[in-house]
């Protein structure tokens, strides 16, 4: 990208009047091993009036956890928490307006929290629309964006229920930049692998070879999301789209950061591309090896589970992501009324 200052930047640069940053001491993440509070005893034996370890709740629509502290907190304490990250990453269900809602208030907080200046990524939007978003997003109202970019033509949920995402961007005055790969490119990678990617892509990108553990990682899980329908023939495809798709956003975040007027980026995108061994981040550090620990911040939106008497643990939430020190904090929600997404499902139809 152009080493040039967008417009929306400039704007934001006089219009904020009064910052504040917070500094906050985290371990080295990459050496976090996930903390469990202990569990509290309720029995005869417990003195009356004794108070219940919060810490030891199950999680619940509403709470934040910060797993590298090992602790419930409060928002301003997120906030706080994330202040001065050069790259924030939120994770999300797609199909969950909570989300998007909590992407936005979280996106609006720290752009005028800190000192830092990020532009957002999009998973939802691919690298060769970056001209035509950069255009609607000068000249159209939010609510009019989603519609002109073919939102819901491609498969999205409901512009609605994103666009507050966009506002709190417009608000900020921050820039918005496309980071997928392009729609088209998508089968025939299945097919050809990086042989499909275009000549100035592929350099843009610099893919390696594909760690064997990453690789089996994401086989089982692209297994598991299709429902184990798939032919085993096909993962290895699906799972080198998967590789592409999270360097491609990691290159458009640390691109975007290069930008004069810019020092750092948000990432909009589903919980499966914001884990740290495996995902966005891993190729972030790839493209910057400078990057320290505390560099990368990764929230994700957690739907929770209906509580019971075996509820699920902290622990139980990470491992679904596949190890448990890939979130640092994990914001739990309500989840939606779904049908069976297996049910009916034909591959090929």
């Amino acid at each position: 990208m152009p080493k040039s200052m967008p417009i929306q930047i400039a704007v934001r640069s006089w219009t904020r009047a009064v910052k504040r940053t917070v500094g906050v001491s985290v371990v080295a993440l990459a050496s976090t091993i996930l903390p469990m509070a202990p569990t509290v005893a309720h029995d005869s034996n417990t003195p009356q009036g004794s108070l219940t370890d919060v810490n030891a709740l199950p999680p619940a629509p509403g709470l934040i956890f910060d797993v590298v502290a090992g602790e419930y907190i409060m928002f301003d304490t997120l906030v706080e928490r994330l202040s001065g990250r050069k790259y924030i990453l939120i994770g999300e269900k797609h199909d969950n307006p909570i989300h998007h809602h909590h992407q936005a208030q979280l996106v609006n907080a720290l752009s005028k929290s800190d000192e830092r200046e990020r532009a957002i990524v999009w998973e939802m939007f691919t690298r060769d629309q970056q001209a035509s978003l950069e255009d609607s997003w000068q000249t159209l109202p939010v609510s009019e964006l989603g519609p002109a970019m073919a939102w819901e033509d491609r498969g999205w949920p409901s512009w609605h229920d994103y666009a507050p995402i966009a506002q709190a961007a417009r608000d900020n005055g921050l820039m918005m930049v496309a980071g997928n790969l392009p729609d088209d490119l998508l089968k025939s990678m299945i097919s050809n692998g990086n042989d499909a990617l275009p000549d100035d892509l592929a350099a843009k990108l610099d893919l390696p070879d594909m760690p064997t553990e990453m690789l089996d990682r994401f086989n089982v899980e692209i297994a598991e999301g299709h429902c184990n329908m798939l032919p085993k023939s096909m993962l290895g495809g699906f799972s080198a789209v998967q590789f592409a798709r999270d360097a491609s956003l990691a290159r458009a975040m640390s691109d975007a950061a290069n930008i004069d007027g810019i020092d750092g980026a948000f990432l909009i995108a589903g919980a499966m591309h914001v884990r740290h061994s495996i995902a966005t981040p891993w190729h972030l550090q790839r493209y910057e090896p400078e990057l320290e620990a505390r560099d990368i911040a990764i929230v994700s939106l957690i739907e929770a589970d209906d509580p019971g008497p075996d509820a699920s643990s902290i622990e139980d939430y990470a491992m679904r992501f596949g190890a448990p020190d890939d979130i640092d904090f994990m914001w739990f929600t309500n989840d939606i009324a779904r049908g069976d997404p297996c049910q009916n499902l034909g591959m090929g139809q």
